[in-house]
């Protein structure tokens, strides 16, 4: 059975934790000087936080990090600790590394928006950091066995997906558009296929 119960919680759960984090976010980013200063493909007049991402990440990982607790206490309730728990039995080390990569590329959008770093240094740091997630064994397969192509066609996913939002982030609305899209279309093929806590899948797969 599909646990819509912890789905919408792990949902609704990111989404108040992003929205409380946001005032707290924008206070340090005015105190460390990180502001979005106006420009003329931009619509704001005066220098704005760039908190965006911080809010977004602690809506991610926060959730993530407590289920992880709560699961090693013992003091989820049921049905949400046997889902958990599988989960994180099975991929605990993977998600580990999708969210410390994650955590950072959001480092490095942090020094750039502070120093304005060269393409060619951000385009370093993006490969150095798929590839970290990449030697952590989460490659994708696409059913091939070799491990240079793994490698090489997860690096590039990375950076293509890691990219593509960037370029497509010129507007007010359209990333989290995108991303609330994307999110619930994975969510209801994994409905369909009865992946409700990472038992299969079908084109990634963990190194061995």
């Amino acid at each position: 059975m599909f646990p819509v119960g912890l789905y919408l919680l792990a949902l609704i759960g990111g989404a108040a934790l992003s929205a409380a984090s946001l005032p707290l976010w924008r206070r340090w980013c005015l105190r460390v000087g990180l502001m979005d200063a106006p420009g003329h493909r931009k619509i704001h007049d005066t220098p704005v936080p760039l908190a965006g991402g911080l809010t977004v990440m602690t809506g991610l990982a926060l959730p993530i990090l407590a289920a992880s607790l709560w699961s090693a206490l013992g003091s989820l309730p049921e049905p949400f600790a046997n889902a958990v728990s599988h989960g994180l039995s099975r991929r605990g080390w993977q998600l580990a590394a999708i969210l410390g990569g994650a955590v950072a590329m959001l480092v490095l959008g942090i020094l750039d928006d502070q120093r304005d770093l060269s393409p060619r240094w951000k385009f370093l740091g993006q490969v150095l950091i798929a590839l970290a997630v990449a030697a952590s064994g989460i490659r994708v397969t696409i059913f091939v066995e070799s491990p240079v192509f793994s490698y090489t066609i997860t690096v590039l996913w990375i950076l293509t997906v890691t990219n593509a939002v960037n370029f497509q982030d010129n507007m007010n609305g359209l990333c989290p558009g995108l991303g609330l899209i994307g999110g619930w279309f994975f969510a209801w093929h994994a409905g369909l296929e009865g992946n409700t806590s990472w038992r299969h899948w079908r084109f990634c797969s963990p190194a061995r």
